[in-house]
């Protein structure tokens, strides 16, 4: 793709066009190098820009003293994203169903789907138009999985679930298996049965070894437009609203609420019945033990700090009551 052509694409106003020059890769600036595109979007990074050896840059603003086409854009950032989508196609599946797969009874396979080898899909599962089951993928009784939509390998997929359009699934990401309950009885742990559902609605990811449990009698649900990372584990009858995101290791205890467009970094741990209001960040490795009802950032994580200095630190924790008791005299 030449340059002419990003920025008509694009709609950018283009400075320094001596050459028009074929694109065929993006880049770093450090990594950059002939035939490929970078961009800069802060200004911190404009001496960077200046040694680039890329053969074009997409900037906020002309950059002084570089002498390569630059392509101007209000947000950098997003053409360069958008521009990978364009350069770099996913591996396109030819519509087919594998002779391994193992299909069951009343199964609906709509127009143009791709199921891989050694797939199995359990009884009155519907799956929609253009959508891809990669191999060795278990779909359970029930299902049901929308239009456009992405299943990777090994993923497993238990019974009754509801999944919308535009959603991607990775590899060993686990769907609706049963939640963590269980009831005291004769000094055992007796296991709670779970009946309920899971819900995922239209453009969510699921990132890879995540697990999303069933509820025990309603709905868990994760609604449109969120993405979450690998290795996220979200309890039973939790619902999570639309465009939140959730970073890797989250863990969501049952029954919780997230509202819409929040933000849980890597780490956090939510209490089981909790519930956060739209619009609330919350920072890597906090704990959140009861409601947060006004949006804004929350946070309590204890950066790493040299050890001799952290058990200093500690043995004043441990002294605290008794000066607190010395100092209310």
């Amino acid at each position: 793709m030449r340059i002419s052509e990003i920025a008509k694409i694009f709609n950018l106003k283009v400075e320094n066009l001596k050459e028009d020059v074929e694109i065929t890769s993006v880049s770093s600036l450090n990594n950059a190098k002939e035939g490929s595109i970078t961009f800069v979007a802060e200004k911190k990074h404009i001496k960077e820009a200046l040694s680039t050896k890329a053969s074009a840059i997409i900037t906020v603003e002309y950059i002084e003293g570089l002498d390569i086409p630059q392509l101007i854009s209000e947000n950098p950032k997003n053409v360069f994203y958008k521009l990978i989508d364009i350069l770099y196609k996913e591996e396109d599946k030819t519509p087919s169903i594998s002779k391994t797969a193992v299909l069951g009874q009343n199964v609906k396979i709509g127009e143009n789907v791709y199921i891989g080898d050694y797939v199995v899909i359990e009884d009155n599962v519907e799956i929609g138009n253009n959508t891809k089951i990669y191999p060795f993928t278990y779909i359970g009784k029930n299902t049901k999985i929308g239009e456009n939509s992405i299943i990777y390998p090994r993923v497993s997929i238990y019974k009754d679930t509801t999944i919308g359009k535009n959603v991607i699934i990775h590899s060993g990401a686990v769907i609706a298996s049963d939640g963590f309950g269980y009831y005291q009885e004769e000094g055992q742990h007796k296991k709670i049965k779970h009946i309920g559902k899971v819900i995922i609605e239209d453009n969510v990811e699921v990132g890879a070894n995540t697990t999303i449990d069933r509820a025990m009698l309603d709905e868990t649900i994760i609604k449109k437009g969120t993405k979450i990372d690998n290795l996220v584990m979200i309890g039973h009858n939790v619902v999570i609203g639309k465009n939140t995101i959730l970073v890797s290791q989250v863990g969501i205890a049952g029954s919780c609420k997230i509202g819409n467009n929040c933000i849980l970094a890597g780490q956090v741990g939510v209490a089981d019945h909790i519930s956060i209001v739209d619009n609330v960040i919350i920072t890597a490795k906090s704990g959140v033990g009861k409601n947060i009802e006004k949006a804004g950032i929350y946070g309590a994580n204890i950066p790493a700090i040299e050890w001799s200095k952290w058990r200093k630190i500690l043995m004043y924790l441990y002294k605290l009551p008794e000066l607190v008791k010395k100092l209310s005299r």
